[in-house]
């Protein structure tokens, strides 16, 4: 199973996504407070003080507490004759008396930040759920039926002889079997072609794929209700039984984690290093994959001269081979050398968003090991 999901605000580290939202929202409040007050003026510190006391101002992580300590401190070392001092406190009530009303309109503004969030975190919770309920069912399903890491009849991926770019589709799928664990998914979505999985992130999906398009999936869940999670799906150009030169898949970059969100952790060197692993299961065969290129570009005006990668799905020759190879090496954010591989490997394409250009685009490209 992937490893549980660690959601950071600065230095804070909070285990669950409920204590991450109780802190966005604590935050908020203090920037909010922050850009219409001067906390370090002794008459407001007082003031902010007495409201946070009374619970006109309300925090809810420690990120709330700590802020409330800051003032705290502001108090009792610059002004704590301003609290015993009440002429002075209303005095300084004439100068700051739009405060009067912060604490309203904090809590009114919390209440609202609490009623978006929390159905926004609804929204999240519920794929979430059913994801978890998926993976725990394929998981089940595949102990049940002794976890073989054998292939469906006839799917041999390898080509030992002969011209390694005619591809032909000589595997019927009538003619296999599907994998026990993964007859209840495509029971319940017959568009479901596979499961995908890679260990030290959060991804662990079922894989679906339409026939005619790469649209459908973008909006909907694996259950096909609207959902802007998206689910992960296979380019439709691509063959997952009778194997192209390139499988493309592609997955939302949520800001939640959800689908391919945590594969921006690749941009990180260390976790590249350590985290080279993918399992993409079809419905009929259990595949390994090892990554070896982690690429960012972007998508491409209709008229630009540029190499396309998410165009590349079938080698049909050497120069078309070499020239997906040429890119991925000139895109790599790592060292990428094409004479890696051969004319015989079947490569995983993982597509996503990454905005650090506009209409910018992370790829991860996997060699099939297995």
């Amino acid at each position: 199973m992937s490893e549980a999901k660690k959601f950071t605000i600065g230095e804070f580290t909070f285990d669950t996504f409920h204590e991450y939202r109780d802190a966005q929202e604590d935050l908020k409040k203090i920037e909010l407070i922050n850009g219409k007050l001067d906390v370090h003026d002794p008459e407001v510190a007082v003031k902010l003080y007495g409201a946070i006391r009374d619970g006109s101002i309300h925090f809810r992580s420690p990120i709330g507490a700590q802020f409330s300590d800051h003032i705290s401190d502001i108090v009792a070392e610059s002004n704590i004759g301003l609290l015993e001092d009440k002429a002075v406190v209303d005095e300084a009530e004439g100068k700051v008396k739009y405060q009067k009303y912060i604490g309203v309109f904090v809590a009114a503004l919390g209440v609202i930040l609490f009623a978006y969030f929390g159905v926004s975190e609804l929204k999240d919770y519920l794929p979430t759920k059913r994801l978890g309920q998926l993976a725990e069912q394929v998981e089940t399903s595949g102990s049940a039926a002794g976890g073989s890491a054998t292939a469906g009849d006839g799917a041999d991926y390898s080509i030992s002889a002969g011209n390694p770019f005619a591809w032909s589709e000589n595997i019927k799928r009538e003619n296999l079997v599907i994998l026990p664990e993964y007859q209840p998914l495509v029971e319940a979505n017959s568009d479901t072609v596979g499961w995908l999985r890679i260990p030290g992130t959060d991804v662990n999906y079922p894989v679906v794929q339409q026939a005619d398009n790469n649209e459908y999936y973008l909006k909907r869940s694996f259950d096909k209700e609207e959902d802007s999670n998206g689910t992960l799906f296979v380019d439709y150009r691509s063959d997952i039984v009778n194997q192209n030169s390139n499988t493309i898949i592609y997955g939302h970059n949520m800001k939640n984690g959800l689908m391919f969100g945590s594969l921006d952790q690749y941009l990180d060197e260390d976790f590249f290093n350590t985290h080279r692993t993918v399992s993409f299961n079809t419905i009929y065969e259990k595949r390994d994959y090892e990554i070896i290129a982690v690429c960012l570009s972007k998508v491409e005006y209709q008229d630009a001269n540029a190499y396309r990668y998410y165009n590349f799905i079938q080698a049909n020759n050497r120069a078309e081979w070499q020239a997906f190879l040429n890119n991925v090496k000139s895109l790599s954010v790592y060292d990428f050398d094409p004479a890696s591989v051969l004319e015989t490997d079947k490569f995983l394409t993982l597509s996503t968003c990454n905005n650090y250009i506009e209409d910018g685009r992370l790829f991860i490209v996997a060699k099939r090991v297995k």
